[in-house]
């Protein structure tokens, strides 16, 4: 069977999994790049999966050498090295400095939504410059270097937009170089953000980043911080403006985010990895060198872990699977969190009736990252 599969609503997890969750727990599917793997779809064997040194990472459509070029692509010890080291710079304290910071960028980016009058986009006109706003911060981005910084990271990614691979290559090198100087000069005259903290940060053995290490962590960073936050929110915007029913006070804001975040169909990539020698999962035999695909949606939406998965429960139980598990478990959670109750927490304050501008079945969708998909555009009105 072709994967992906065809969602009956842009906002449900598609009915496929769910049977495959019941029949046929691990079985073969065909990619859109021609490609053939195992896909895995129940919430325990995903996280077994994520956690099996007998699997690595594996992109599709990307030769297995050559591949461990970014943290959430990266192996074994190198890969645990990083991590361990990264680890020491991004920590809670540093998180918590930040939140002073993306308050204010929440609410400044509100009050110009606002000022604009209904109706109001909020991909563009404010999910996406707040994820880049924060990344800004996170990064120290000097304020003259920001709109190339977007340009950049928006020619790479094609998600966006959707340029040419020759610039979509053009536009990486021009963001590597640059952050590469960026790193640079954090050496030289250290600041107060994460890539001056990468630099200083040791392992318990007294390990440091070289500056080259820094700056493949600074891309894997961006890559991670841009794109997936910023369709999270929208799509955590568009679930509340569409169901008026939802609750909205602000003390329920953290556990509906978090169940937004196990419904999100849009920001969790699924996970591939090749087994490096014989393995199974579930049960199932994966011989050496086979691929393995694994849908944290479908984990997300598993009737055996999440009852009545479709359902939007603030008081359930969470655990979801949406920043991953294992050793490649997002390093950047405890951020992606605090962004997104901020931001949500600032629309609803300022607009706490925001309704739809359209129709629901209006809205346009775009595939995104081969098996997820977005809003091209988020109206509301208030």
């Amino acid at each position: 069977m072709d994967y992906p599969f065809t969602a009956t609503e842009p906002l449900s997890c598609p009915p496929e999994f769910a049977r495959r969750q019941d029949e046929e727990p691990v079985g073969r599917v065909r990619l859109a790049n021609g490609e053939d793997a195992w896909l895995v779809t129940r919430y325990d064997d995903i996280r077994a999966l994520l956690a099996d040194p007998r699997f690595r990472v594996w992109l599709p459509g990307v030769p297995g050498t050559g591949a461990d070029d970014l943290l959430f692509t990266m192996n074994g010890s190198g890969h645990a090295r990083l991590r361990r080291i990264a680890g020491k710079a991004l920590t809670s304290r540093r998180v918590e400095f930040l939140r002073p910071r993306v308050e204010a960028l929440a609410e400044d980016l509100v009050a110009k939504l606002i000022a604009q009058g209904p109706p109001a986009e909020i991909l563009d006109g404010y999910a996406i410059p707040f994820a880049l706003s924060v990344l800004n911060e996170l990064l120290g981005v000097p304020p003259s270097a920001r709109d190339d910084l977007r340009a950049w990271a928006d020619g790479m990614l094609a998600v966006f937009t959707a340029p040419s691979y020759e610039e979509m290559t053009e536009a990486a090198r021009k963001l590597g170089d640059y952050l590469a100087d960026l790193v640079e000069a954090k050496r030289r005259a250290p600041g107060e953000d994460l890539l001056t903290g990468l630099l200083q940060a040791r392992g318990d053995d007294g390990d440091a980043l070289r500056p080259d290490e820094v700056t493949q962590l600074a891309f894997a960073i961006l890559l991670g911080g841009y794109v997936p936050p910023a369709n999270a929110l929208a799509q955590i915007v568009l679930r509340l403006a569409a169901d008026p029913e939802l609750p909205r006070d602000p003390a329920t804001t953290p556990a509906l985010i978090e169940e937004f975040l196990r419904q999100d169909q849009g920001s969790a990539a699924d996970q591939g990895r090749v087994a490096i020698e014989d393995a199974d999962v579930g049960g199932v035999p994966i011989r050496a060198g086979e691929f393995v695909l694994a849908p944290l949606r479908a984990g997300n939406h598993d009737a055996r872990r999440f009852p009545a998965p479709a359902r939007t429960d603030p008081l359930r139980t969470q655990g979801h699977l949406t920043f991953g598990h294992g050793p490649h478990h997002c390093l950047g959670a405890a951020l992606a969190r605090l962004q997104l109750r901020t931001a949500v927490t600032a629309l609803l304050a300022a607009a706490p009736e925001l309704r739809l501008a359209v129709p629901f079945e209006e809205l346009a969708w775009r595939r995104m990252f081969l098996t997820l998909q977005g809003p091209v555009a988020v109206p509301i009105d208030w």
